[in-house]
């Protein structure tokens, strides 16, 4: 699928697994964010952006629409990750929030998931081991349930933007 494209920023690997499974999902190009170019977001319908999401903000994200807003297209769908249970994310509060900082509509969507602590540093972990201690056991879905919604959004807004 060439009108969209996957962006993404990751330091873990977290992020860039829900990444894969959307752009395996919509048969589009996937790029890490270190990587994109003016180039690869020109000729799109749809970006999704995604990062990983710490208290209200997803990472990468200002900095990747600070240098890019003027090549991208009309739709933005953005997702955060992360491992704290959906209900305790202020999902509603979190997309007006990024609505009203970019001149185009925006749609977030947060994608709860189990990290691979195995491809963590010492250090990420620890931190991430501690934390999921706090959130006791939850249960945490598949990543091809977890994108269901925003894939559904996806294909929406392509049939839209058709007529």
């Amino acid at each position: 699928m060439e009108q969209a494209l996957v962006v993404y920023a990751s330091e873990t690997g977290f992020t860039q697994r829900f990444a894969l499974g959307i752009a395996q999902a919509l048969h589009c190009e996937l790029i890490d964010v270190q990587f994109v170019t003016t180039a690869d977001l020109q000729k799109r319908k749809l970006i999704i952006y995604g990062g990983h999401l710490v208290g209200e903000k997803v990472l990468g994200l200002k900095a990747f629409y600070r240098e890019f807003h003027q090549s991208l297209p009309d739709q933005l769908i953005v997702f955060g990750s992360g491992i704290i249970r959906r209900e305790q994310v202020a999902i509603k509060q979190i997309k007006l929030q990024y609505q009203n900082r970019c001149v185009m509509p925006i749609d977030f969507y947060y994608l709860q998931g189990q990290p691979k602590l195995s491809q963590m540093n010492l250090f990420r972990r620890i931190q991430t081991s501690l934390a999921l201690k706090q959130l006791g056991p939850s249960h945490c879905p598949a990543i091809h349930e977890t994108i269901q919604p925003l894939l559904r959004a996806v294909v929406r807004l392509l049939d839209q933007a058709k007529l």
